[in-house]
């Protein structure tokens, strides 16, 4: 999908504002890090830590200075990094589309119930866990073998406010009741999200879990049929679905989709919201700067609406788009 940019303009001011902001201390919840797990992985040389054979994933931890990834081998993904952190520094987020996921956050009224499907290395549910403490966060990851290598090699912690829990997403939400002000879809594996999350059906499921409000956010290959695809599929269920490119000019591969069941918010009313949760919680990559890339026109010629019956991801996922990024389309 390729995307054509609308709306923020006339609020750079109010966005130097809120970054000036950060510079107050923020409270962080600092029992949601294992800092001598951290410590420890800082001591070893750059490289191959570990290869971890799961039940679910062929998983490889490797190290560049302060940085510690976590891929998976698939085929040709030599090189794919499904996720960092820098062990020096709990709240970076070394990976574009992490720092752009929790624009999400402006969509509800107030965020008290977090459910995030996805695990990686844990750096998006550890950055929102610590800049909002009193925020009930729960992880879904099907792998134990990520839960365990979070915690053993990225000195992950559970709390009573963040718990990592061990299953399928679309079988935790069919065999649990509880209603979420944001949820957020990360789930990857091998070539990229699993095909029975990105269906109508899901997306449906997904809805029946939102509280009063609620938004979805969810991570979109982009620039191939898929995208194109995942959205149309997304608008299927929710009337109003926003997008944010994670890229740069040099690489077009991820934005972030929002979805809710109210109308459009206005550009400022959404910046209005960015503002007021930065001040309160002195994010680290501050919202109104992510609320700026917000783009409401959506290109989907060529798209089709993915069903159980019909996703055929694999396939979708290869077919690139090869439409000017900025042109608006209607």
């Amino acid at each position: 999908m390729h995307l054509a940019k609308k709306g923020v303009r006339s609020t750079a001011g109010l966005v130097v504002f809120a970054i000036l902001a950060v510079a107050s201390t923020r409270v962080c919840a600092d029992d949601l890090i294992d800092e001598n797990v951290r410590a420890q992985m800082l001591k070893y040389g750059d490289g191959r830590v570990a290869h971890l054979e799961t039940e679910y994933n062929d998983l490889f931890i490797d190290k560049h200075g302060s940085l510690l990834g976590l891929s998976s081998r698939y085929k040709g993904r030599r090189d794919y990094i499904d996720s960092i952190i820098d062990l020096k520094d709990p709240d970076a987020m070394p990976v574009p589309y992490n720092r752009i996921m929790p624009v999400a956050l402006a969509y509800p009224q107030e965020t008290k119930r977090i459910l995030m499907i996805g695990l990686g290395a844990g750096s998006i549910s550890t950055y929102l866990g610590r800049a909002m403490p009193d925020a009930q966060i729960d992880v879904v990851e099907l792998d134990p073998g990520v839960i365990a290598a979070g915690k053993k090699y990225f000195g992950l912690r559970e709390t009573d406010k963040v718990r990592l829990i061990e299953s399928d997403g679309r079988v935790y939400l069919n065999r649990h009741k509880d209603a979420y002000d944001l949820i957020l879809l990360d789930a990857f594996r091998e070539l990229g999200v699993p095909f029975h999350m990105l269906t109508r059906e899901f997306y449906a499921l997904v809805k029946e879990h939102l509280a009063p409000g609620g938004a979805v956010a969810s991570n979109v290959v982009a620039n191939s049929k898929l995208y194109l695809s995942t959205l149309v599929t997304l608008h299927t269920v929710f009337p109003t679905v926003d997008a944010y490119p994670a890229w740069s000019e040099a690489n077009e591969t991820q934005a972030i989709a929002v979805a809710v069941s109210a109308p459009r918010l206005a550009a400022e009313s959404l910046m209005q919201r960015a503002l007021a949760l930065q001040t309160e919680y002195r994010f680290r990559y501050p919202l109104p700067a992510v609320i700026g890339k917000r783009v409401t026109e959506l290109y989907s010629k060529g798209a089709d609406v993915l069903t159980d019956d019909f996703a055929p991801a694999d396939l979708y996922r290869v077919i690139p788009v090869g439409v000017p990024r900025r042109k608006a389309v209607r």
